[in-house]
């Protein structure tokens, strides 16, 4: 079923989605598994991932991959900064 509390304004729409696109890449799932998990529109996660990552490129500012596995056999602290 799908998870249509989206926020009603603007701020806070920016806000879900920045949640969720940060969700989606800490998950390791395809784009398509992360929206069905979580009931949320395909399409609309499309859009908003793709916004929120071209400013954030706009910005300086850059997601990265981190291998969970390889950072759990190290014993390693991370520490992310939003």
């Amino acid at each position: 079923m799908p998870n249509y509390h989206y926020a009603s304004t603007r701020k806070g729409n920016r806000e879900f989605w920045t949640r969720q696109v940060q969700a989606y890449h800490l998950s390791g799932l395809s784009q398509k598994e992360f929206c069905q998990k979580n009931g949320l529109i395909y399409t609309s996660f499309g859009y908003w991932k793709r916004r929120l990552e071209r400013s954030a490129k706009a910005e300086g500012i850059e997601f990265v991959e981190i291998d969970v596995a390889a950072v759990a056999e190290n014993s390693a602290a991370i520490t992310l900064s939003v």
